[in-house]
């Protein structure tokens, strides 16, 4: 079982579409930044593994989503994830999903995915140290 923190959509070495859903962004750019995020997740698999065939299941998504003050549509938003790991591991991108609203997350992310997997094999390389990607 693989359990990876965090990560929010970036897209070039920097954050994407920052801001609060439903006041600075639209459903469809949080359903992007959603799927941005995941891809994020995915790169951290791949570190973590070596190789994303190694994915067996995906177990559970959990979403926050940057809500403004009324908005209701953080499963749509969250969608984006999901949509994308079933778009590329089909069932297996599968998961029990949740997605919270909240007000602010860490460097104005629109979006942040918190997943857990189960891979084949044994090794896993350890992670990185957090300051490293802190500015």
């Amino acid at each position: 079982m693989l359990y990876l923190s965090g990560t929010t959509p970036r897209k070039g070495g920097q954050g994407y579409l920052p801001g609060v859903v439903g006041k600075d962004l639209t459903l469809d750019q949080g359903y992007e930044a959603a799927r941005y995020a995941a891809l994020m997740t995915l790169a951290a698999v791949k570190y973590a593994l070596g190789d994303l065939d190694r994915v067996q299941q995906f177990v559970h998504l959990l979403g926050f989503v940057n809500s403004a003050p009324g908005f209701g549509d953080q499963p749509r938003v969250i969608n984006g994830a999901a949509d994308l790991l079933v778009e590329l591991y089909g069932e297996r991108g599968k998961p029990t999903r949740a997605a919270i609203g909240c007000q602010g997350l860490g460097g104005n992310a629109s979006v942040e995915v918190v997943v857990t997997l189960l891979f084949s094999g044994a090794e896993v390389r350890p992670p990185l140290a957090r300051d490293q990607f802190v500015r």
